[in-house]
């Protein structure tokens, strides 16, 4: 009986990798659809059958592969926020050596590119965390995920280019409020801000916001 190179007999490790291929598979057929039902729907009203009919599997192979419906939602918003610098350690290499004008700019960048994929996501959490309190946790640790990633992004900031009254703590907590999923949700789905409109208006209302009038003159200068 011939093996590969892990030992294993050829015919286990073809099935084991045309398993995990079809795994992979299904496992974004259910994105997929939790993208279409959740957004047609919203969370509550979405059922795992509804899922699994979109998908083209069954209610248990659902269950099989995700776990269950919340988990579901977990993966599509996860999907959302890969390929950007989801997580503070992706911030503190993206943002590394900016000075403060420019990481500000570049704050408001992240989260606008973000918040077109992530839109969506963000109402379904905001909806579901009402009638969920698991999905309430997650949505809070979420919430918290970003005040972290906030937190390398303006790490390393002079005290002295913040405005009056600014500590680097209070710095991050502003920042955090303002380029927020809940501003986002105010001037572009109620408001009809573009997305490049909410760029704009991130950059220029952390700037004032958060940096000394004197620290922005310096960097317009340089």
């Amino acid at each position: 009986m011939s093996v590969d190179d892990a030992g294993e007999p050829q015919h286990r490790s073809r099935q084991k990798k045309v398993g995990d291929a079809l795994r992979r598979e299904t496992r974004a057929r259910l994105l997929e659809a939790a993208a279409e039902e959740f957004a047609a729907r919203g969370y509550a009203q979405t059922t795992v059958t509804r899922l699994a009919a979109a998908a083209g599997v069954s209610v248990p192979t659902l269950y099989l592969v995700w776990g269950s419906k919340r988990e579901l939602l977990r993966g599509y918003m996860e999907e959302c926020l890969s390929g950007a610098a989801s997580s503070p350690e992706d911030a503190a290499s993206r943002f590394a050596g900016l000075p403060p004008l420019e990481r500000l700019a570049g704050l408001a960048e992240l989260v606008a590119e973000v918040a077109e994929r992530a839109a969506t996501g963000w109402r379904l959490y905001r909806e579901a965390a009402a009638v969920d309190p698991e999905i309430a946790a997650d949505w809070n640790e979420l919430q918290l995920l970003r005040h972290r990633l906030f937190a390398r992004v303006l790490d390393g900031i002079p005290e002295a280019a913040l405005a009056d009254g600014l500590t680097l703590e209070t710095a991050i907590d502003t920042a955090w409020a303002i380029a927020s999923p809940d501003a986002y949700d105010l001037l572009v789905r109620r408001l009809g801000y573009k997305c490049d409109d909410f760029r704009d208006w991130m950059k220029q209302t952390l700037t004032t916001a958060i940096l000394a009038p004197a620290a922005v003159a310096d960097a317009t200068r340089a």
